[in-house]
């Protein structure tokens, strides 16, 4: 069942629509709803001349606000939609940013030991195979780089939508077969597919992909930093009770 539904095209049919809803912000790295953002929490630091990756890039606003601080941007996303969203909002933006349509299982078009820097917010867990995916995130990073990347922390995922009721075992990491509903008010919906991984299980996948785990990030709401409500599903009350967002920071030795 789960291996029939295609992504690419739910993405591409809620992606216009995503985009015009959440009006998410280039003018800073993200990692997530109510989340303190790159600017605040200075994981990566300064980014002048840097080569960033940027996995599952969505609509491209990190790369963009990557590139406005002087990055040598780019991003990779499965979405044709979400490619085409990120290259005009960059030329909108005025900055130098490079976007491609791919599946970031394979990063077999970015060259060995070539980026300083890849990061991802909120688009790891649809990744099915994640294994080969760190692999690659290995390979193409020089040595010291840095990944870093946010989720929904995996007990946030065990809460109802609208409320704080534990719904799902923490233990269950079956993958997630899922209607994004979020525009049916409209006509538009679009099945989805993500995966539930511990914290344990992260971090076995980082060791074993040969990264060495540096930080690992729980953080509280904030009301300034990201700025808006992805959905009402993050309510910074019920972040203020369950963290939301998880941030891994780990590097190549």
């Amino acid at each position: 069942m789960t291996d029939e539904i295609n992504m690419r095209e739910s993405w591409n049919l809620i992606s216009p629509h995503y985009q015009k809803k959440h009006q998410i912000s280039a003018d800073f790295v993200h990692y997530g709803p109510h989340c303190p953002n790159e600017d605040q929490l200075q994981l990566i630091g300064d980014v002048r001349g840097k080569h960033i990756l940027e996995i599952g890039c969505g609509g491209g606003q990190c790369s963009i606000a990557f590139a406005k601080r002087g990055a040598i941007a780019a991003g990779i996303d499965l979405s044709d939609a979400q490619i085409e969203f990120a290259r005009k909002s960059a030329q909108k933006e005025g900055v130098e940013a490079t976007f491609s349509q791919g599946n970031i299982e394979d990063l077999s078009a970015v060259p060995d030991a070539s980026q300083d820097v890849v990061f991802s917010a909120f688009a790891l867990h649809y990744v099915k195979d994640i294994t080969h995916c760190l692999a690659e995130v290995r390979r193409v990073l020089v040595p010291g780089g840095l990944l870093v990347f946010s989720l929904d922390h995996p007990f946030w995922d065990c809460l109802a939508d609208d409320s704080m009721k534990i719904v799902r075992s923490y233990h269950n990491c079956s993958p997630w077969v899922w209607d994004w509903g979020e525009f049916k008010d409209i006509g538009v919906c679009a099945t989805m597919r993500s995966f539930h991984r511990k914290v344990g299980e992260w971090f076995r996948l980082l060791r074993e992909a040969g990264l060495q785990v540096l930080e690992i990030l729980e953080p509280e709401p904030v009301e300034s930093g990201s700025g808006q409500d992805w959905s009402n599903y993050y309510s910074p009350q019920r972040q203020r009770m369950v963290p939301a967002n998880i941030i891994w920071k780990a590097r190549k030795p």
